[in-house]
């Protein structure tokens, strides 16, 4: 794995992954207003890895296509740039940790798993909203999915200690970003925004995952954190099949927030039920 050391967080160096070099070539291509949709999808056809895992993830449940997509080139003049983008960062980030391995490790499977929900529950969400300043639905599905990815981070390089962590905050009944502050003095959230900048996407992705954890802080400034912070809630939700706690999710000031209605929010996570059942990594 090619790494970067490029937070300190306390007396701990954490490193943080490069991404493959075809995620950020392409990543670079599709930021360019000169580079059309089909010239994108020859590019990702010249990298068979990345091409295979890119189908994967779009003729998944997930997506809803209407057609199977068999060929890089189609996949893009059906998904568009933005989806596309989105589904790119997807397959370049399972294949950082290795899907093999991931696989076989219950806790960063659990975490991935978690972390593609709430991407999925993200872009509905924000295609329900009746807000217009929200990040567009493709801009969030990749928030959503690196949402959490500063404790991957942390499992990667202090895999013990922060299981430790982990275990005593749920004990004690303690926010974790709390708990994580006071053992690293940098908690998961920050982690995660600094994984966005380090990788070069956007800035208000790296903003909003942030302060996922206390959207209200800066709500006014950055809406699109309360949607993250709803689909996180959601996604643990359906994880745990707490078909009570679903309703409870969203408090009446996010769906206010949101402009959604409860009726929306049951439509999402019915549609998450669904989505979770068939994700694969």
């Amino acid at each position: 794995m090619n790494t970067t050391e490029a937070l300190h967080g306390g007396e701990h160096s954490l490193r943080i992954p490069s991404l493959p070099a075809a995620v950020v070539k392409l990543n670079e291509l599709v930021r360019d207003p000169d580079v059309g949709v089909m010239e994108i999808g020859e590019a990702l056809s010249q990298d068979p890895e990345l091409s295979m895992r890119v189908l994967r993830i779009a003729n998944s449940s997930a997506f809803g296509l209407p057609t199977t997509v068999l060929d890089p080139r189609h996949a893009a003049s059906i998904l568009g740039l933005k989806r596309l983008r989105s589904i790119i960062i997807q397959a370049g980030t399972s294949s950082v940790y290795g899907t093999k391995s991931v696989r076989k490790d219950e806790v960063m499977s659990a975490h991935w798993r978690h972390s593609i929900l709430t991407a999925h529950i993200c872009r509905s969400l924000a295609e329900k909203s009746l807000r217009a300043d929200l990040m567009n639905a493709a801009e969030l599905h990749t928030a959503g999915l690196l949402h959490d990815m500063g404790r991957a981070i942390f499992l990667d390089n202090l895999r013990e200690q922060y299981l430790e962590v982990c275990a005593a905050a749920k004990g004690d009944g303690v926010p974790l970003v709390e708990a994580e502050r006071e053992a690293f003095g940098v908690t998961h959230a920050q982690v995660g925004a600094k994984v966005v900048l380090a990788w070069d996407l956007p800035r208000n992705c790296a903003q909003a995952i942030a302060f996922h954890h206390e959207p209200w802080r800066v709500a006014k400034a950055l809406p699109s954190t309360v949607v993250i912070a709803v689909a996180d809630r959601l996604a643990h939700a359906v994880a745990t099949n707490d078909l009570a706690g679903m309703p409870l999710v969203a408090e009446r000031r996010d769906l206010r927030f949101l402009g959604l209605g409860m009726g929306s929010l049951l439509a999402v996570a019915t549609d998450a039920i669904q989505v979770w059942n068939g994700i694969e990594l």
